[in-house]
């Protein structure tokens, strides 16, 4: 499991009336700005967020998007047999699903697609065996989360939207890691201490890992943000690539310190 960090690795949890973001949960309005305006920010932030998972999808295979939030994936999963579900009903979601007791028979999918979502659940360890259970042998568990990097604690002390606390087994069936009546409750840590330690995730979970790597810096913020907002400033793309390189070098040169996101694909072995 992760270490707590010695700087600022205490548990951090701000109250509901710090939160320095702006419509903390309003998923409707943050899909319906983003196709009406399509603002470059968030839509490149979005495009490295999904386009890469393409990678370990082929066109045909079965799969889905678990906790699909605003939806947006669409845009950029090239599969057509791809379904956002998601456990709050909105127009664009196409099945309400518990991540926690999946609707769905053994074995039926190809894949799962899940992007910042996982840090969110009160039981992960119950995610993980409903995703082994509804996907085929070999079928991929993909998935886009938040990494609590230094600087990603710092953000969040700065900002007051989301928390983390280190202090929770992950492993362990009877902790509770998020309010279960909360679905936007978050513990920031929880990829962390799932994913920073390979060998004890795979002897827990019926996965392999076959992909994982670390990303963004910059653009996140630049971003403005995917639901909650910040005021930002819309940049044109070459000079989003550019800072986009930029981040590259900082979190291959310092992953401890800069990444505020990671990757990872987890093959079913069962």
């Amino acid at each position: 499991m992760s270490k707590r960090p010695f700087f600022l690795g205490a548990t951090y949890f701000p109250k509901e009336d710090e939160n320095r973001m702006k419509n903390v949960g309003d998923v409707v309005s943050a899909r319906k700005d983003f196709l009406k305006n399509k603002p470059s920010n968030l839509a490149f932030l979005l495009g490295k967020r999904y386009l890469w998972m393409n990678n370990f999808i082929e066109p045909h295979l079965k799969g889905f998007e678990v906790g699909c939030g605003t939806g947006l994936s669409k845009q950029f999963i090239k599969s057509k047999n791809f379904m956002l579900t998601d456990y709050l009903e909105n127009p664009w979601v196409e099945k309400k699903v518990n991540a926690l007791k999946m609707p769905f028979k053994d074995s039926s999918f190809d894949y799962i697609v899940s992007s910042n979502m996982i840090h969110h659940l009160a039981k992960p360890h119950i995610f993980f065996n409903e995703c082994s259970r509804v996907l085929k042998k070999g079928g991929k568990l993909i998935i886009q989360e938040i990494n609590a990097s230094l600087m990603m604690r710092m953000i969040l002390k700065k900002m007051k939207h989301e928390g983390y606390s280190y202090d929770i087994d992950v492993y362990d069936k009877k902790q509770i890691c998020n309010d279960k009546n909360d679905p936007w409750s978050a513990n920031c840590a929880i990829p962390n201490l799932l994913f920073d330690n390979r060998k004890l995730f795979e002897e827990n979970f019926p996965f392999k890992t076959i992909y994982h790597s670390y990303r963004e810096f910059f653009i996140f913020p630049l971003s403005g943000g995917v639901i909650a907002k910040k005021k930002t400033i819309n940049l044109p793309g070459f000079v989003l690539h550019f800072i986009n390189a930029i981040d590259s070098i900082m979190v291959f040169c310092f992953r401890k310190i800069f990444p505020l996101q990671r990757r990872i694909v987890l093959e079913n072995k069962k």
